[in-house]
């Protein structure tokens, strides 16, 4: 999967960033909350640029939700200062909207692939909207041999610690709900520091299953797989005993 941005068009967009310290952790490296708020910058710069422009949805009551991720790191970004960022739109097929991604240096060294999906929503009566049928010229998606394919990630039967947490305002985003980067923090913080300062994220897949709204307690459950290298998270509204995202990290 490369994204060739020689060739400009509305599907896709190249754009750099600077990695600023609060963007950093005690190993140096991107949060990985700061690194999908990247992610979801440059998709959102990427569709506002399109027909189907978060403004334009907005005026129909209409709304990009995203779903699912698949991110594999080449090398985690570690010690950089500047990220470049790389976007495609891929196109719909049936119900589901794609994206895809790309990480650089600035000296042009890979750092991750990604693959996402969307579905779009009335954000009145919450129920989904068959994208093809809405607008009829949108193009198709169609599959590649290099492409990433999105995992299906299972419900946790039982854990291994767990930990609470209160929405607050800050979690927000536009719309109302807990923004997407929010639940990876979540997940991370139910590790323990000694965890993460020992460990480099190989892959992340994220299902996100329901929104989240100001006020909730969440509760953020994790299974480690040691001889697998792997993590398994579960978080769930602790009010309504809501599954609304889990999240699978293989280790380095």
């Amino acid at each position: 999967m490369a994204i060739n941005t020689l060739e400009k068009s509305e599907y896709k967009l190249e754009k750099t960033y600077q990695v600023s310290v609060f963007e950093q952790d005690v190993n140096h490296s991107i949060k990985p909350a700061s690194l999908l708020n990247l992610l979801q910058d440059v998709a959102s710069c990427n569709i506002d640029n399109t027909t189907y422009s978060n403004p334009a949805l907005n005026e129909q009551n209409l709304g990009w939700f995203l779903v699912r991720y698949r991110i594999e790191f080449d090398k985690y970004p570690t010690g950089i200062n500047d990220i470049v960022l790389k976007t495609e739109n891929r196109g719909v097929q049936k119900l589901s909207a794609y994206r895809d991604f790309e990480a650089f240096t600035i000296d042009g060294e890979r750092i991750l692939r990604a693959t996402t999906s969307w579905l779009m929503v009335n954000l009145d009566t919450k129920s989904l909207i068959n994208i093809e049928q809405k607008f009829p010229d949108i193009f198709h998606y169609e599959k590649r041999d290099d492409d990433l394919e999105l995992r299906k990630l299972r419900t946790l039967q039982e854990w291994d610690s767990e930990k609470t947490f209160h929405v607050r305002y800050e979690d927000l985003d536009m719309n109302g709900h807990v923004n997407n980067t929010v639940y990876i923090s979540w997940a991370i913080e139910a590790l323990g520091f000694d965890f993460l300062t020992s460990h480099e994220i190989k892959n992340i897949d994220i299902y996100y299953k329901h929104e989240v709204r100001y006020g909730d307690d969440i509760i953020s459950y994790v299974k480690h797989n040691p001889e697998e290298k792997t993590t398994e998270h579960m978080i769930k509204n602790s009010q309504t005993g809501d599954e609304v995202c889990l999240i699978k990290f293989e280790w380095a």
